[in-house]
């Protein structure tokens, strides 16, 4: 008899989960001057946080091509991202 070990089809790719990461003082200095420039000029509903920063730069490391290359081994990771995408685009 075989171990299951994935079952596929019940990862919900759109939800989203909490990641605690310990990161050196200069790199978190770095994000807040660069939340609070982006945010200078910013109404409330344009304004960042550095939640919202850190997310934007770690995507920016998924290029199309891997994107494409990811859904034969994680079923389904297209579609979130473009939702993803959709959402913080406010449509």
């Amino acid at each position: 008899m075989t171990k299951v070990t994935r079952f596929p089809g019940t990862d919900d790719l759109t939800h989203r989960q909490a990641l605690t990461i310990e990161l050196p003082r200069f790199l978190i200095r770095a994000f807040e001057q660069q939340v609070a420039e982006a945010n200078e000029d910013a109404t409330d509903e344009e304004s960042v946080t550095i939640e919202h920063f850190i997310e934007l730069h770690l995507a920016e490391q998924l290029s199309i091509a891997d994107v494409a290359n990811l859904e034969r081994e994680v079923p389904g990771i297209s579609q979130a991202v473009w939702k993803w995408l959709s959402d913080i685009k406010g449509e």
